[in-house]
C-alpha cells in the first residue's frame, strides 16, 4: 500500500510553506514513493495512492478516474472498488478523498498542511504537539477515537468515505456515502427470492475475489478457520487455480485456537500453509505499532493482524485476501438488538437503566456474577453504541488527574434516536454501529495498516462496492433470518446469505462450529508476573501518567490486575475487559513519550522490553 510519506499542502499555499519547510515540492508538494500513479488533464491534477479494482479502470486507472471527475463531479468516487486515497488539484481547490471504509491512506490535516501519518506534523518547525485530552480520554474507553477527531489539539483526520475540498472559502467535509441512502436502499429491497439472493450474492462474491486477483501470479490469503476466511479460500478456487498461501495465528496454551480448522481448510484448497502462535512477546514491538498508527488504536484483533502480517515476511505474494469486515456487513448484534427492542416495548429499559447505575458501585468491578450481570446488561441497554472494553465513565473520573466532565461521545450526535420499527432499529445499527464504527474506523483500519507496515498488499473481498450496494437493498431477513422472538432466543442465523451460499462448499468442521477467532485474549500479553511489572513501572512513571492519571488509582489498578493474575480468575471476559484497560493505558504512555515527547521508538523499546 502506498502512502505519502511526507506532507503537501493545498496548491495556493505552497509557496509560503516552501519557504518554512524544506522538501516540499511543486504541484501540491506532495511526497510519494514511485508507484503512485498521477496524471493531469487540462489546468486538474490526480495523485493515486493504493488499489482500484474497477474492471473498466484497469487501464490508465489515474487519468480515468480524472477524467471520470471532471465530466460527473463527486458521483465518480462512489462506484470506485478499492483501498486507496484520491488527491486532485487545480488552480483554485484541493480535493482529497479517502475510500469508503477508509483501507487507504489515512489523512491527517490542520488548515494548512495534509499528511498519512501522525508524526509527519513533528518534522514542522513550527508546530507544537499538545495532547487533546478529550480525544485521549476517548480512546481510554472506546480503545480508538472516532474521526474527525484526533489526538492532537489542531489536526483533524479524514473519515473514510469523505469528500475534504479546499479553496478559498475554507474547507468542506462532505459524507458521501450518507445515511440517508443507506436508509432507502434498505426500505426499498429488490424483490429476490432467497434463491435468487444467494445466487447474485455468489456471483458478486466471486466477481470481487477475480477482480483482486487478476493477473496475478501468487495469491496470499489470511485463514482464521471461519466462514469469512473460509468463503475467500473457497471463491478464490472458482476463479484461480494458481499458487496460493495462507497465514493463520493462534495463541500458545489456548484450548479455543482455529488453528487446526484454518489447517483443515488450507488442505481441502490446496495452499501452501504457514502459521504461527502469539505468546504475550509480541508486545515488545508496541512502539513500532504506536509510531505507525498515529492516533493512539487497541483493539482485540490488533495483535493479530501484526502477527500476521510479521508472518509473511519477505516472500510476499502479490496480493493477500482478507476477510475484514464481512460480519458487519450483514450486520451484528441480532440478539442484543432484539432484547433491547423488546425490552423498550414492555417497559423493562427503566430497570435496565437503573441497574446500570448501580452498577458503578465497586461490587460490580471485580470478577463475579454482578460484574457478569453489569456486561450483559449494558451490551443490550447500549447497543447502538460502540462497544466500550475500556473504561467507563465514572472510572475515567477517578483515573484523571484534575477533574474532567465527560459527556456522550461526540460520533453519537448522528445516531438516531427514534425507530418506526425494529428493521430500521437494526438498519440503525448496521450502518452507524457496524459500518460506521466498526468497519470504518477499527477493521478495516487496523488490518490496512499493519499491512501497509509490513509493505503488504492486503484487499477485502467482502468490502466489495457492488456487495456493499447490493446488501443495502436486501431484506433484513435476508441478512440476519428470523422473527424477533428468535433472534432474542438466539435461534436467528447470522449472515444468512454468506452461510446459505458457502454450506455446501466449505468441510463440515468450518459449517458445524461456532466461530472462536478473531481476537486475540488480551491477558496474553500480561501474564508473564516479569514483563507486566516492568510494563506497570514503565506506565507509572511515564509523563503521561504524571500529567494525566492519578496515581492513587493506577497502583489500586496494578494491585487488582495483579491479585487477579494469581487466583486464576472467574469469567473470562472481566479478564478480557481488565486486559483491555491495562492495554489502553500502556498505549498512551507510548503514545505520549513519541507524539509529546518525541522520543523515538527504538528508545522506548529498551523501557518496555
Amino acid at each position: 500500500m502506498s502512502n505519502f510519506t511526507g506532507l503537501f499542502t493545498p496548491k495556493e499555499k505552497v509557496s509560503e510553506f516552501n519557504n518554512s519547510q524544506e522538501g516540499l515540492k511543486d504541484f501540491g508538494a506532495i511526497q510519494v514513493s514511485a508507484d503512485v500513479q498521477h496524471a493531469t488533464l487540462d489546468d486538474s491534477g490526480i495523485y493515486l495512492f493504493g488499489k482500484i479494482y474497477n474492471p473498466e479502470l484497469k487501464e490508465d486507472t489515474a487519468t480515468k478516474i480524472l477524467g471520470n471527475f471532471l465530466k460527473n463531479g463527486k458521483d465518480t468516487f462512489k462506484t470506485l472498488d478499492g483501498e486507496f486515497t484520491l488527491v486532485i488539484q487545480n488552480k483554485t481547490e484541493t480535493i482529497v478523498f479517502r475510500d469508503r471504509h477508509g483501507a487507504g491512506p489515512q489523512v491527517y490535516y490542520n488548515n494548512k498542511v495534509f499528511a498519512a501519518f501522525l508524526r509527519n506534523f513533528l518534522d514542522l518547525k513550527d508546530f507544537v504537539p499538545e495532547a487533546n485530552l478529550e480525544t485521549l480520554f476517548t480512546f481510554l474507553s472506546l480503545g480508538y477515537i472516532p474521526s474527525p477527531m484526533s489526538s492532537l489539539k489542531g489536526i483533524r483526520k479524514l473519515p473514510a468515505g469523505n469528500l475534504l475540498k479546499v479553496d478559498e472559502s475554507g474547507q468542506q467535509l462532505e459524507n458521501l456515502f450518507s445515511w440517508e441512502t443507506f436508509k432507502e436502499a434498505c426500505f426499498n429491497p429488490k424483490e429476490l427470492s432467497e434463491k435468487e439472493a444467494t445466487e447474485k450474492y455468489e456471483e458478486l462474491h466471486q466477481q470481487a475475489i477475480k477482480m483482486r486477483v487478476d493477473g496475478k501470479n501468487k495469491v496470499g490469503l489470511l485463514l482464521s478457520g471461519g466462514y469469512d476466511s473460509g468463503g475467500n479460500i473457497a471463491g478464490l478456487r472458482e476463479v484461480y487455480s494458481g499458487d496460493a498461501f495462507s497465514y493463520s495465528i493462534g495463541f500458545k496454551d489456548n484450548p479455543w485456537t482455529e488453528l487446526p480448522l484454518a489447517k483443515i481448510l488450507s488442505e481441502k484448497f490446496g495452499t501452501q500453509h504457514a502459521e504461527y502462535e502469539i505468546d504475550g512477546s509480541e508486545i515488545k514491538d508496541l512502539p513500532d505499532i504506536v509510531d505507525y498508527l498515529g492516533d493512539p488504536f487497541q483493539e482485540g484483533g490488533l495483535m493479530v493482524n501484526y502477527a500476521a502480517m510479521k508472518l509473511i515476511g519477505d516472500n510476499k505474494p502479490d496480493v493477500i485476501l482478507g476477510g475484514d469486515g464481512n460480519d458487519q456487513h450483514f450486520g451484528t448484534a441480532g440478539k442484543e438488538l432484539a432484547m433491547n427492542w423488546s425490552f423498550r416495548k414492555k417497559g423493562y429499559s427503566g430497570f435496565q437503566k437503573m441497574y446500570a447505575g448501580v452498577g458503578k458501585m465497586g461490587m460490580f468491578d471485580k470478577d463475579n456474577i454482578f460484574f457478569r450481570t453489569q456486561f450483559h446488561n449494558e451490551k443490550i441497554l447500549n447497543i447502538q453504541k460502540s462497544d466500550n472494553f475500556g473504561f467507563k465513565k465514572h472510572d475515567l473520573k477517578k483515573l484523571a488527574k484534575t477533574k474532567m466532565e465527560f459527556g456522550p461521545h461526540k460520533y453519537l450526535d448522528a445516531v438516531p434516536t427514534s425507530f418506526k420499527d425494529f428493521d430500521e432499529f437494526y438498519f440503525v445499527h448496521n450502518y452507524f454501529g457496524d459500518i460506521k464504527q466498526v468497519i470504518n474506523e477499527v477493521i478495516l483500519f487496523k488490518a490496512s495498516k499493519m499491512a501497509s507496515l509490513f509493505g503488504n498488499n492486503l484487499s477485502f473481498p467482502y468490502m466489495n462496492t457492488d456487495i456493499y450496494e447490493f446488501l443495502k437493498g436486501v431484506d433484513r431477513d435476508l441478512k440476519c433470518k428470523g422473527t424477533l422472538e428468535d433472534l432474542s432466543k438466539g435461534k436467528g442465523v447470522t449472515k444468512f446469505l454468506h452461510k446459505n451460499y458457502l454450506k455446501p462448499k466449505l468441510p463440515t468442521e468450518i459449517t458445524d462450529r461456532k466461530k472462536q477467532g478473531g481476537f486475540a485474549p488480551l491477558p496474553i500479553f500480561f501474564k508473564d508476573n516479569t514483563q507486566r511489572k516492568r510494563l506497570e513501572e514503565f506506565i507509572l512513571n511515564s509523563d503521561a501518567a504524571k500529567q494525566l492519571f492519578s496515581e492513587k488509582y493506577l497502583l489500586n489498578f496494578f494491585k487488582a490486575y495483579d491479585e487477579n493474575v494469581k487466583s486464576g480468575g472467574y469469567w473470562f471476559w472481566y479478564k478480557q475487559v481488565k486486559a483491555f484497560q491495562f492495554f489502553n493505558l500502556l498505549v498512551v504512555a507510548v503514545w505520549w513519550e513519541i507524539f509529546i515527547n518525541k522520543k523515538s521508538k527504538e528508545e522506548l523499546k529498551n523501557f518496555i522490553n
